[in-house]
């Protein structure tokens, strides 16, 4: 497929997402990007990195579902960190989810660290943006 063509699938998708994770400045590298218009998907596929004014993931793969809103990221582990100086985090994952209402779940062998704290859990949510955090 046209990669011009898939970038501006990608750009209509993130539009979706929650305006105050992603913004005009967000980018999203993979070595192989894929759009699936029957399961309207985008996939972003081995080494990905996602920067937005918020925050910074790594990981092995995230698909972006415009139907659920919802994107999934994968890797062994995924390394999620602050790039907002007033809410300092970093944490690590097997997945990580991101969620439109500026939810982020971290999922499978999951550790955080924000401001004086560390929590390890099977799941953490927390949301980047009011640094509000909660674990199972």
């Amino acid at each position: 497929m046209n990669q011009k063509y898939i970038f501006l699938i990608c750009l209509i998708f993130l539009n979706n997402i929650s305006a105050n994770i992603f913004n005009d400045k967000t980018n999203i590298t993979a070595e192989r990007i894929e759009y699936n218009q029957n399961s309207n998907e985008v996939s972003f596929l081995n080494n990905v990195q996602i920067n937005s004014n918020i925050l910074s993931i790594s990981a092995s793969t995230a698909i972006y579902n415009n139907e659920s809103n919802l994107f999934l990221i994968k890797g062994l582990p995924s390394i999620i960190k602050s790039n907002n100086s007033k809410r300092a985090f970093n944490g690590e994952a097997e997945e990580i989810l991101l969620f439109s209402d500026e939810k982020v779940h971290l999922i499978g062998n999951a550790n955080i660290k924000i401001d004086n704290m560390s929590i390890s859990s099977k799941l953490i949510i927390f949301n980047p943006i009011t640094g509000k955090i909660f674990s199972n």
